[in-house]
């Protein structure tokens, strides 16, 4: 990696463990043996790196939201199989994804103190997600895939159970193999029995 991806790598790995407010730039530089001067090199300052970081994020978001939204734009119906395989990728590659997963326990540390950190914490876990199901949703009901609900209260219910798998497991933890397979495998099990349920 090259000194800029080092920086955000390590600052995101220090972020994690103490919050962004207690880490500076000196703590951040002395990780990497650097002279400060580096880092100012890259970023005009440590908000700057944070932003940086959040932007990496947003990207990732992107990323998946057009290969999901490309590829389901020409299906002509969802098996269960291909809504569990959607269910536990998000779980592992978005939740799970270490990037995600640092950036969000830097966030748990700070949001009861810093409005802005909440605000973007409820962004990543619950705005974006929901809105992306909800969306989804809509769309499998107009295509009727499934019963007619509001694709509100499916996706409330969708992401629920993931996310109380991750909570439950995985959430501080998602290098631990184990725990990722443990939330996988409660995740596969509960969008099973709930799709079967809404699905026509």
């Amino acid at each position: 990696m090259n000194n800029k991806e080092n920086m955000l790598a390590v600052a995101l790995d220090l972020f994690s463990k103490k919050g962004s407010t207690a880490v500076s730039v000196r703590d951040i530089c002395g990780a990497l043996n650097l002279k400060e001067s580096a880092l100012y090199y890259h970023f005009k300052n440590k908000q700057d790196l944070l932003d940086a970081l959040y932007q990496q994020i947003l990207d990732l978001i992107e990323t998946m939201r057009s290969r999901f939204d490309n590829a389901f734009a020409v299906a002509t119906s969802v098996s269960t199989e291909e809504m569990v395989m959607v269910s536990c990728g998000f779980l592992k590659n978005y939740l799970c994804n270490p990037m995600v997963s640092k950036f969000i326990s830097m966030l748990s540390i700070e949001r009861l103190t810093d409005s802005k950190a909440n605000e973007v914490y409820n962004k990543l876990i619950y705005k974006m997600p929901l809105e992306q199901c909800e969306k989804v949703f809509n769309q499998m009901e107009d295509r009727k895939f499934v019963k007619k609900s509001a694709g509100k209260n499916y996706a409330q219910i969708y992401y629920a159970i993931i996310l109380n798998a991750y909570n439950q497991n995985v959430y501080g933890q998602c290098e631990n193999s184990e725990a990722v397979e443990k939330a996988v495998a409660q995740v596969s099990c509960q969008i099973e029995e709930f799709y079967s349920l809404i699905r026509i």
